[in-house]
């Protein structure tokens, strides 16, 4: 009995132990787990904020390209547009040039009419007027136009040849002929620039290039932004199946540790059931052993009363009976 209270005790700090080790084996189980997922959620954390980070980068970029290209497209619609008002102002100036020197060409034919003498409702002028009409009809554009009279004439006087005054006074004029040709091509230019200038203000309006591109790079950082919300929650999903998956298998695992110390204490329960077994079994035959003794007791006693009998029939005394005993025994 002194033998099953031990294994009592015995079990019962066994039991004591093992459940101290098993609940500091799982409060540092637990630790380690939370601490594990803690390392695991911000390792992927910071493992997918470099592609969100990456991406608001790229978005970024694409958004400043997009309106520093718009920007530079204006920049470089603003310089032709300024390339163009300084051609005009070029242009103004080479027919300020030609106006100067036609002034001057035609103060020179004054003067040269003034040195031969000649009046200004004289034949000879008017024939040098006529002479000095076909040369501007030789100016591309310049609006002039001769009649058939006008030309039958010039051919007339072309023909009986042209005076002395009449010849310098047309060599004046075909000098002045090649300012009034740089003067047209001048006013060309400036037409051309001013069309130019005027289109491109035009369509600067209808195009809205900045805004356009405002709008787009607008557009681009709120797909980003829609994109990154996307990938947020595909990480927040990520997380949430692997806690999820982490729960499960810390489940699992509890399951079998309990499993585990459901069958030590099953195999323990065994134990002390065979130990108890046999505790009974010594119990059982010890009260054999008692019994026999009993019996045993009872037929020494029968024993010694018939040894008394017979001591009594032979007469022998106690002290002979004794010493044969000791005889006997020996």
């Amino acid at each position: 009995m002194e033998v099953d209270g031990a294994m009592k005790v015995q079990n019962q700090n066994t039991t004591i132990f093992f459940g101290d080790n098993t609940r500091r084996e799982r409060q540092n189980n637990v630790k380690e787990q939370e601490n594990a997922r803690s390392n695991i959620f911000a390792g992927n954390l910071n493992r997918k904020l470099d592609p969100i980070a990456r991406k608001r980068q790229e978005a970024r970029e694409k958004a400043m390209k997009i309106v520093s290209d718009a920007w530079a497209g204006e920049q470089e619609l603003d310089g032709r547009l300024e390339e163009s008002r300084n051609k005009i102002r070029q242009y103004q100036k080479e027919m300020g040039n030609a106006g100067e020197e036609i002034n001057k060409l035609r103060e020179e034919r004054l003067a040269l009419r003034e040195a031969y003498s000649v009046e200004e409702d004289s034949q000879e002028e008017q024939d040098l007027k006529l002479l000095e009409k076909k040369v501007d009809a030789q100016i591309p554009d310049s609006g002039v136009t001769l009649t058939m009279e006008e030309k039958k004439r010039i051919a007339e006087i072309e023909e009986a040849g042209l005076t002395e005054y009449q010849q310098h006074a047309l060599s004046l004029k075909e000098g002045e002929k090649a300012y009034r040709i740089e003067m047209e091509e001048a006013e060309e230019g400036i037409q051309a620039e001013n069309a130019f200038i005027a289109g491109t203000k035009l369509n600067r309006l209808k195009s809205q290039t900045m805004i356009k591109a405002d709008k787009s790079a607008d557009a681009v950082l709120e797909a980003a932004s829609d994109e990154i919300v996307g990938m947020l929650m595909d990480e927040a999903k990520d997380h949430i199946d692997e806690e999820m998956e982490e729960r499960e298998e810390t489940s699992r695992e509890k399951a079998e540790k309990k499993k585990e110390e459901e069958e030590k204490l099953e195999e323990l329960k065994e134990d002390k059931n065979k130990k108890k077994e046999f505790a009974e079994a010594i119990s059982d035959q010890t009260e054999v052993v008692s019994q026999y003794m009993l019996e045993l007791d009872g037929t020494m006693e029968a024993v010694q009363k018939e040894i008394k009998k017979i001591m009594d029939e032979m007469k022998l005394t106690e002290e002979e009976l004794k010493g044969a005993a000791v005889d006997t025994v020996r």
